[in-house]
């Protein structure tokens, strides 16, 4: 059974895996490799962008120039790329500060929509109430200023003309009427400067932030579900290698029974073969298949059965009983846990023993709603080769924590009279 666990913290320093990052990024969005918001995703971030933004500017400084080569508008060059490399500098390691806190998934995405609205309104307001008196102390210490004292403005109009907006500018003909001045204020440019500072400073980035988590959570499962599957593969591997080294030898020791019973007692013999059918018909078809065939109590009691019935064949001082109600037949059961369990009890239990033996195969619902199969003998009880620490109850355990977690437990325990009783405690479910 696979056990659903938080998906692992992703380390803000280390790459993100490339099932989600990819192999493919270029020089531009390399930053996308790493974890959105952290320290190495802001430094590739603000490389890549400062290159457009930094032709952008150069285009807006050329044009300004050649616009007005006699007075250069510094100022209004100055705040234009004020308002463009601010939110890109700042933006990014604002979000990088939110995600060192390591608050929980949803306090942290509020807190990095709360720093990027932080950094638009920042951006609106000093455009609105500092930029201009800003631009006019520059304007007026490197005397970018005009007949009244008021700094140069620029007109920036891209694909017709770059230069200073004056309010009227000299024709043949006449005056030519004034072109409007542009209000830096109004509500349409400060939408305008808040679009772009959200953009340049990461606002958009939010959308990466919440696919990441949400893919990293779903990676996290995927790979736990296939290293559940690995270990379950592995495990039955091992399963299968132990039964392709127990078969043989069960049955050469089997046939050479019956051989020796050929000479002394025929019909002992003959009893013993009808039984080698009856359980090899039922182990056959489980050492065909994966074993999803037989996980139900039903297919397992029918080869329990006629293993006893073979050993009781061999050794008849042995009497055993396997019950199980009719409402759990077809309950799961793993492959060759119980038959295990039987083995173990007939090969440490019974045949160490002088004189009659019996084993006992139940099944039941207990209290608490789970299956109990229970392996009973009346043996030599525990020694030092049947102490319930063995190789293979250690595999079974093993086993049953890979399929069920801390839902399926084996216990062992001596009994009163004598023998010892070894319990599966699994979870009760039923095949459709």
């Amino acid at each position: 059974m696979l056990q659903v666990h938080p998906p692992p913290v992703q380390a803000l320093d280390a790459p993100l895996p490339v099932e989600l990052a990819g192999q493919g990024q270029g020089w531009f969005t390399r930053y996308r490799r790493y974890p959105v918001f952290s320290a190495r995703w802001a430094r590739a971030r603000t490389r890549a962008w400062l290159i457009p933004v930094g032709l952008a500017l150069l285009f807006i400084a050329g044009g300004a120039a050649l616009g007005s080569p006699e007075r250069w508008p510094w100022a209004a060059v100055l705040g234009i790329a004020s308002s463009l490399l601010l939110p890109l500098l700042a933006g990014p390691w604002l979000g990088v500060w939110v995600r060192r806190r390591r608050w929980p998934r949803r306090t942290e995405g509020w807190a990095l929509l709360a720093a990027m609205v932080l950094l638009v309104a920042a951006m609106v307001a000093a455009e609105r109430f500092a930029a201009e008196p800003v631009k006019q102390w520059i304007a007026e210490r490197i005397g970018d200023v005009d007949d009244r004292g008021q700094r140069n403005r620029i007109a920036l109009q891209i694909g017709v003309m770059v230069g200073p907006l004056e309010q009227g500018e000299p024709a043949v003909s006449g005056p030519k009427p004034a072109r409007p001045r542009a209000d830096p204020a109004s509500p349409f440019n400060l939408a305008l400067r808040g679009f772009l500072a959200f953009w340049l400073g990461g606002g958009f980035a939010l959308l990466a932030w919440r696919r990441e988590h949400e893919a990293l959570a779903a990676l996290a499962r995927s790979r736990a579900l296939a290293e559940a599957q690995a270990q379950r593969r592995e495990a039955e591997l091992r399963l299968s290698v132990l039964a392709a080294q127990v078969e043989p030898h069960f049955l050469f020791n089997t046939l050479a029974g019956v051989r020796s019973a050929i000479a002394t007692d025929p019909a002992r013999a003959s009893e013993m073969i009808d039984r080698l059918v009856e359980y090899l018909r039922a182990a056959i078809p489980r050492l065909r298949s994966d074993g999803s065939a037989q996980a139900t109590v039903a297919a397992q009691f029918d080869l329990v059965r006629a293993y006893l019935g073979l050993m009781a064949a061999r050794m008849p001082r042995l009497a055993f009983e396997v019950d199980a109600p009719t409402e759990l037949l077809r309950a799961r059961c793993p492959p060759l846990m119980l038959i295990s369990l039987v083995e173990n009890a007939v090969k440490h239990g019974v045949e160490p023993k002088i004189g009659r033996a019996r084993i006992e195969v139940r099944a039941r619902r207990s209290d608490d709603g789970r299956l109990a199969l229970e392996v009973a003998d009346d043996g030599v009880g525990f020694g030092v080769s049947a102490a319930g620490s063995g190789l293979g109850l250690s595999n079974l355990r093993e086993r049953l924590a890979q399929l069920y977690g801390e839902r399926a437990s084996l216990v062992l325990k001596a009994r009163a009279g004598g023998g010892v009783a070894a319990t599966l405690w699994l979870p009760l479910e039923v095949e459709p």
